[in-house]
C-alpha cells in the first residue's frame, strides 16, 4: 500500500519564492451535516466530504497547515501581504502534493 504524503518540506530561508512558498494541493475531510429527517441506514452510510484546497504553503506546524492564495509584493519584489488565506487542521488532511 502506497503511503500518502501529509507533509511538504519548505525552505524558509530561501530567497526563491517557489522554494519558500510552494504551490500545493491539499485534500482534506470536511464536516457534513444535514438537518432533514432520514432513515438510520442512510446516516450509517453517510461519508465525510473530501475537499481540495490549492494555494501557497506557509507552514505545517502546531497542528495546522497554513496556505495563502493571493499576495502583493514590495518594490524590491519581496512579499508584502497575503490574502485568501486558509488554515486546515493537520488531523483532517488526507494528502498534500506540490503542483
Amino acid at each position: 500500500m502506497k503511503k500518502t504524503k501529509k507533509k511538504i518540506s519548505i525552505n524558509k530561508k530561501s530567497k526563491d519564492f517557489k522554494s519558500r512558498f510552494p504551490l500545493v494541493s491539499v485534500h482534506w475531510h470536511d464536516i457534513v451535516s444535514d438537518s432533514s429527517w432520514m432513515p438510520m441506514e442512510q446516516l450509517e452510510q453517510a461519508k465525510l466530504a473530501v475537499c481540495v484546497t490549492k494555494g501557497h504553503l506557509i507552514s505545517q506546524t502546531k497542528g495546522v497547515t497554513r496556505l495563502f492564495g493571493d499576495y502583493s509584493t514590495n518594490d524590491d519584489g519581496t512579499l508584502a501581504e497575503v490574502g485568501n488565506t486558509t488554515i486546515i487542521p493537520n488531523s483532517v488532511i488526507i494528502k498534500i502534493e506540490k503542483i
